[in-house]
């Protein structure tokens, strides 16, 4: 029997590294985007949970999708709520219904980033936006929901699909004599 994980954020880069892995024999990925399953709906998202794949439960669900328009989400709340906070709430109730763990994808945006070193998990957390805080409230959900679950907190997202820093730099670099970026920032990569 293939068991079968219901990977949210399809079309983000975790979520097509996620459904493009090499995953154990006997194991397979379900990836769905926001087409598939709106996860602003969140009797959406129970129904798809409950439902399964196949007439099987799921044997686990990975939340890889976000709303992570970093600068957008402070005019734009409500929907950064909807998606980082409310839909892990709605993943973390169903899975604990169903006995179905879960990992939620969140951020090191939850930290206030005025460490200097690196962020430690029981360092404490200050979210400075709506980012970082839809992304926290969508942890504490998930983390009281009484569904097992882990919290898997990423930086600097990497991969060869869609936007970040490093096809951001080897584009530019391609189109410029030299970069200049800030150099006031530190991060660790998440490939």
């Amino acid at each position: 029997m293939t068991r079968t994980i219901l990977v949210t954020g399809a079309g983000g880069q975790v979520g097509v590294e996620l459904a493009r892995a090499a995953w154990p024999e006997g194991w397979q990925a379900v990836a769905v985007d926001r087409s598939a399953l709106d996860l602003r709906d969140t009797a959406a998202i129970a129904r798809t949970v409950a439902a399964g794949h196949r007439g099987q439960p799921f044997a686990a669900v990975i939340n890889a999708a976000a709303y992570t328009a970093v600068d957008r989400a402070e005019s734009d709340q409500v929907a950064a709520w909807a998606v980082n906070a409310l839909a892990p709430a709605a993943f973390g109730e169903a899975c604990a219904r169903g006995d179905i763990p879960i990992v939620q994808v969140s951020t090191d945006y939850v930290f206030a980033g005025d460490k200097d070193g690196e962020w430690e998990p029981a360092d404490p957390v200050a979210p400075l936006g709506v980012y970082g805080a839809s992304k926290l409230g969508g942890e504490l959900a998930v983390r009281t929901s009484g569904a097992r679950h882990a919290i898997v907190r990423t930086a600097w997202v990497v991969s060869a699909h869609g936007n970040n820093f490093v096809k951001t730099m080897l584009r530019v670099g391609g189109e410029r004599g030299a970069l200049r970026v800030v150099d006031d920032q530190r991060g660790s990569p998440t490939s």
